[in-house]
């Protein structure tokens, strides 16, 4: 089993060409550039404007890729934010680069999601230290590859575990804190195309994302009447150091943008807008929806 690393990772195929959407027209995107390399420090913010201040976001696995660029950006639009992921170093790093003299806006510490005694500890730390949680951002995860014929048990535990079992129980745990304080909240799942593209090196992550897709619409129905929204964000194929080097080949990166609507991959700033979208007021008559933001992917 090849493991692929922490999310967000998503809807990239493991074993070549063969597995991206079909071509519609390939000659519409020759002369259309795409933004195949777009390193992280430089991509463009989309500047769409929410306000957070004095609310308190929570985002599991929040220390490097698109957990890291919510957290800025919810940090950005006033929030106090709670990280964890599996060590310190990352959540440190951020905090001393997006904190500065605001440090106690901002919480880190280490937290192996897979364990609910640690997930619920983390939450009860984090309520305890900004008076309550309002939104829970889910985006903590692993991706693996491999082919069915090489799924191990080991490995079905490990990725439902970090995927899926995650979700629930830092959810469930949210939901309890919140009838202490039962005021408007919202829980943003992170998804994924892989939900239901079905690519066949991917099982274990399909299964589990579309798990994800089930608690999410569930819990919407369950936690609806007590005032706590829940819907998901699915991204598309995403660039991260995470999966960089799935993409080394610069054919097989113009092969997959060629392929989408509009032409290029998602940007990390693309999937936090949505997440902020569904975690903000503007969202307030939203529930139970899982929000693709993927290129078009899906229309293919």
């Amino acid at each position: 089993m090849q493991l692929i690393g922490l999310l967000p990772l998503t809807a990239v195929p493991p074993n070549g060409l063969h597995n991206f959407p079909p071509v519609r027209d390939n000659n519409r995107r020759a002369n259309t550039p795409t933004n195949r390399s777009v390193p992280e420090d430089q991509e463009e913010s989309m500047n769409t404007t929410f306000d957070f201040t004095g609310k308190t976001v929570v985002i599991t696995g929040g220390a490097r890729g698109i957990g890291r660029r919510i957290a800025e950006r919810f940090f950005e639009a006033g929030a106090n934010i709670a990280i964890c992921s599996r060590s310190n170093a990352g959540s440190d790093e951020l905090a001393r680069e997006i904190a500065g003299d605001e440090n106690d806006r901002i919480l880190t510490t280490a937290v192996d999601v897979t364990d609910v005694a640690q997930l619920r500890e983390f939450l009860d730390t984090v309520a305890d230290r900004f008076g309550r949680i309002d939104i829970l951002v889910n985006n903590a995860g692993i991706m693996t590859a491999e082919s069915v014929y090489d799924i191990t048990e080991e490995g079905w535990q490990r990725v439902l575990d970090t995927d899926l079992k995650s979700v629930m129980f830092a959810s469930q745990r949210f939901a309890e804190l919140h009838r202490r304080n039962p005021k408007p909240a919202a829980i943003v799942n992170i998804s994924s195309i892989s939900a239901t593209t079905y690519l066949p090196n991917n099982l274990l992550y399909n299964v589990a994302k579309a798990g994800v897709n089930t608690i999410t619409k569930t819990m919407a129905r369950a936690l609806g009447p007590e005032g706590i929204r829940v819907n998901a964000v699915g991204p598309g194929s995403t660039p991260t150091d995470l999966n960089a080097a799935l993409y080394a080949d610069p054919a097989v990166e113009q092969a997959l943008c060629d392929r989408l609507p509009l032409g290029r991959r998602a940007r990390k700033d693309d999937i936090a807008d949505a997440v902020l979208f569904l975690a903000s007021d503007a969202a307030d008559y939203v529930t139970g929806q899982i929000l693709y933001v993927e290129g078009g992917w899906l229309t293919l």
